[in-house]
């Protein structure tokens, strides 16, 4: 007799399982399945009885939570595996659903997410959550204004030819023969990464600034290099900074001097917020982006001289 209770009492998490995971889990399906133990009793009574159940689920580490009548899955008896890529990934999709056009569709994208939340274990769920936290991303600009444009830039991209790019950098239009690597995405922006010929340089161009493109006869090298910058952080900041994604610490000079390398890539967020550190941060490498950095300082200057 005890192993045939036990056997139903089986069959019953199994059959909550198979709602759960379903997302049919609405109160009265579930109560359906535990007929025989709540037929005829209380309301508070019979959430006594499922807390019985969810309490052995949770030895198994999945969480329930009720929601509009509803049971809904927290967490899974297997978690998948996500990088970092493809967590940044679900924070943007899931900080945009409020811009899409049709209810129906943010419906679906939202519970789509959560069903991959619920197969996430605890430490991606607190990195999705950081994510979450710091992004204040503002996509509306790939669909309207530089729909064009970003197309254009992904089709260079392909087609492996080099290019003639005229574009605007601080109210100066600029042009160079280059060789188009990648479309970059930041929170706000989107970027066209390319290899100036002439200069030897990788920079990201901010696609709202790109005037025209022109395909050259030559055939493009797709080799990928990687931008690192190498910069020190002196005084109370060199004692204070927090690492950033992609960076790491050479360690303290004599002087109590800090010596960063940032292997990040979009130099167009990282210069200003070098800029920001003043008199506290000296980039010692590479050498074209020192002299980068002293032709904004000198032009921050001569406005102010004027």
């Amino acid at each position: 007799m005890g192993n045939k209770k036990l056997n139903r009492g089986c069959l019953k998490i199994f059959q909550l399982l198979k709602l759960l995971y379903e997302d049919n889990a609405d109160y009265d399906s579930v109560v359906k399945i535990f007929k025989d133990e709540t037929e005829g009793q209380s309301a508070n009574t019979i959430q006594v009885n499922l807390n019985k159940y969810f309490n052995t689920l949770k030895i198994f580490g999945i969480k329930i939570k009720k929601e509009n009548n509803k049971f809904k899955l927290l967490s899974s008896l297997y978690s998948m595996n996500f990088t970092v890529e493809d967590l940044k990934a679900i924070s943007i999709l899931a900080s945009s659903i409020d811009k899409f056009p049709e209810l129906d569709l943010t419906q679906d994208v939202n519970e789509f997410i959560q069903s991959l939340e619920a197969r996430m274990n605890n430490e991606d769920k607190n990195k999705l959550n950081n994510f979450s936290k710091n992004i204040h991303a503002n996509n509306s600009f790939y669909y309207t204004n530089f729909r064009e444009q970003i197309k254009q830039c992904e089709q260079v991209c392909k087609d492996n030819f080099n290019i003639n790019l005229i574009y605007t950098k601080r109210n100066k239009e600029i042009s160079c023969k280059c060789t188009p690597k990648e479309v970059l995405y930041d929170s706000k922006n989107a970027y066209l990464k390319i290899y100036d010929i002439q200069k030897r340089q990788h920079y990201e161009i901010p696609i709202s600034n790109i005037l025209s493109i022109t395909e050259l006869p030559q055939m493009s090298n797709k080799i990928e290099m990687k931008t690192t910058v190498v910069f020190k952080l002196k005084n109370r900041l060199a004692k204070t900074y927090k690492l950033k994604e992609n960076e790491y610490s050479e360690g303290f000079d004599e002087e109590g001097n800090q010596t960063i390398v940032n292997k990040s890539g979009v130099l167009n967020t990282l210069i200003p917020r070098l800029l920001r550190y003043s008199y506290d941060c000296e980039i010692i490498t590479p050498k074209y982006l020192r002299e980068e950095m002293k032709s904004i300082i000198n032009e921050i200057i001569n406005q102010y001289e004027e």
